[in-house]
């Protein structure tokens, strides 16, 4: 993302930060809201006691995240790959490719 691309989507940020290494950083009481974080690698790191209400992942790597303690009301997942995403110890993607097969659908793996 370039300064310009921020610009052209109508936002006025007050911060740019871009090409930085924060690896082992601490963002604590951290307020940033209206912001875009892309083209950003979060390995193995911990968000705890955020709220990301009303946030949107667009393109997003999230195999192998661990929600817990987590509300989820009104998550909407839309062309995702769900093939093995477990909630509360049941395998949605297959139950949902299931249920798909039994009724002739298309692709339940998207």
């Amino acid at each position: 993302m370039e300064v310009s691309d921020v610009e052209r989507r109508g936002l006025a940020p007050n911060s740019i930060s871009m090409n930085t290494d924060a690896t082992g950083s601490t963002f604590a009481t951290l307020t940033a809201p209206h912001s875009v974080i892309t083209g950003s690698n979060w390995f193995n790191s911990l968000l705890h006691n955020s709220n990301l209400e009303g946030c949107s992942f667009q393109s997003c790597e999230l195999d192998g995240i661990l929600f817990e303690n987590c509300s989820l009301r009104g998550v909407e997942i839309r062309n995702c790959e769900i093939d093995g995403l477990i909630i509360n110890g049941i395998r949605v993607g297959a139950l949902l490719k299931m249920i798909m097969v039994s009724e002739g659908g298309g692709n339940a793996e998207r």
